[in-house]
């Protein structure tokens, strides 16, 4: 369900660049977000949200972690080396389970396992968009 125009999501205002390699995936990642107010921008690959990240500075990168061509892991170094997520809090959504130690050293701020729950999601989007203001 929609929420009505003339009410502010909790995530009014975020940008988010979300990266997910399975398209069904990606379609509820992007209806999750844009539920609650969100700007979302899909990237079917690593590859496509490096371009993406060229032209717009998200709020927050939500990123799969294992993708065919190019791992989110490598997406956040090559987007970091480029300069290109100053400041971007980066969240990985996978299926592998990871400790924070594993999250920490991969390169994200905050991790969720697969498959994720839609409130998790929005509040951990929501607490990295507020961290970075």
């Amino acid at each position: 369900m929609r929420r009505p125009l003339d009410m502010a999501g909790p995530l009014q205002g975020v940008v988010v660049v979300a990266v997910e390699d399975e398209p069904d995936a990606l379609a509820m990642l992007q209806i999750m977000m844009e539920h609650e107010g969100a700007l979302v921008i899909p990237a079917p690959d690593a590859n496509s949200a490096l371009e993406t990240l060229h032209r717009v500075r998200p709020t927050v990168l939500v990123t799969d972690l294992s993708m065919p061509s190019r791992a989110g892991g490598w997406l956040v170094a090559e987007a970091r080396r480029w300069g290109l997520l100053a400041d971007v809090p980066t969240l990985v959504v996978t299926a592998i389970t990871m400790t924070p130690h594993e999250v920490q050293e991969a390169g994200f701020d905050a991790y969720l396992r697969k498959p994720v729950d839609p409130t998790a999601l929005c509040e951990t989007v929501r607490a990295l968009a507020q961290r970075a203001a």
